[in-house]
């Protein structure tokens, strides 16, 4: 902690709730955006690493309000406080949550099943809360537009594909979604609903979905690919069975629309991966490396599994006649 540039912001912090030196204990496995701590047994101090992350906190503040209201398991917000009185940094006092992520503990088949199941039910929960209803927040973004024209455009000039390469991959995605998941009465996405942001009990059961920076409107299929693709199945199974728990609308059962959007920002994000520097430990998460999404995206759609995934990826042929 000594050696922190945030350490006497850390203290200040620490003092302002009566928490002593040795009760102040750094999270073992830290992210790149904010600086996490353990105040003590009850408390979790999350201090922003740059500019940047210090305009997602804030964001977090007013999302954490909005998804607890509308009931999704997340830690209660102690203290937002960008005054710089207590520190000289904005920081976040959080109730610290029990149990473990899903990447420090992965659960057996029984358990990740139920993992699974309780994450599809919050996800639901979660996608509840529509754009149409809520209305524009300030700090919640609209929709991204994603482009695979431009990036695979971008692929190209930076070395990455080549042009036949750029011709299939523009393909997959035509033959998945032509004009891209619907951006139509946008919901409200985590959008980074990765395992060290998925709190777990020993039961398997999900307790908690942490760290709200990425918050942003859109596409419920977006939320179901943070995850490694092989669970995708299981995942969206359950989603399907919350979602017609929650809800009477018709979910289009036969329909593949949530399949195919899932499977295109699959593609699309392990295709972006591709533009980021190359990582520098493999030790930080199971998607670390560059090429690790993509590789995990044609393992799965090309290995046994079931259909309809691989179906999804291959032209419909026009004729009947041998060849």
């Amino acid at each position: 902690m000594d050696a922190s540039p945030f350490a006497d912001a850390v203290r200040a912090v620490a003092a302002h709730y009566g928490v002593k030196d040795k009760d102040v204990v750094p999270v073992p496995t830290q992210g790149q955006v904010n600086l996490t701590v353990f105040l003590g047994s009850e408390l979790v101090l999350r201090i922003p690493r740059t500019t940047r992350a210090a305009e997602q906190l804030s964001k977090e503040a007013q999302v954490i309000a909005l998804v607890r209201d509308a009931g999704v398991p997340t830690p209660k917000l102690v203290r937002y406080d960008s005054t710089l009185r207590v520190a000289s940094v904005p920081y976040m006092v959080l109730q610290r949550v029990r149990g473990a992520t899903l990447a420090e503990q992965a659960p057996d088949p029984t358990a990740r099943q139920r993992t699974l199941e309780s994450l599809g039910e919050i996800l639901v929960t979660l996608h509840q809360i529509r754009f149409s209803k809520v209305g524009p927040v300030s700090s919640i973004p609209e929709p991204f537009t994603f482009s695979p024209t431009e990036l695979l455009s971008e692929l190209v000039e930076a070395g990455e594909i080549g042009t036949a390469q750029h011709d299939w991959l523009l393909e997959r995605f035509t033959l998945l979604q032509p004009e891209g998941p619907s951006r139509a009465d946008p919901i409200l996405l985590h959008r980074d609903v990765a395992p060290s942001n998925v709190i777990v009990g020993h039961d398997g059961m999900v307790t908690a979905l942490l760290d709200w920076g990425c918050a942003e409107w859109g596409s419920p299929a977006r939320d179901l690919v943070g995850l490694p693709i092989r669970v995708l199945p299981d995942l969206l199974s359950a989603y399907r069975s919350a979602l017609g728990a929650a809800s009477s609308r018709d979910d289009r059962d036969g329909d593949l629309t949530l399949e195919r959007d899932a499977l295109w920002y699959h593609l699309y994000l392990a295709l972006a991966r591709l533009l980021n520097k190359p990582s520098t430990s493999e030790d930080r998460n199971w998607a670390a490396p560059r090429s690790a999404t993509l590789l995990d995206f044609l393992a799965f759609t090309s290995s046994a599994v079931t259909e309809p995934w691989p179906a999804l990826l291959r032209p419909i042929s026009l004729s009947t006649e041998p060849v």
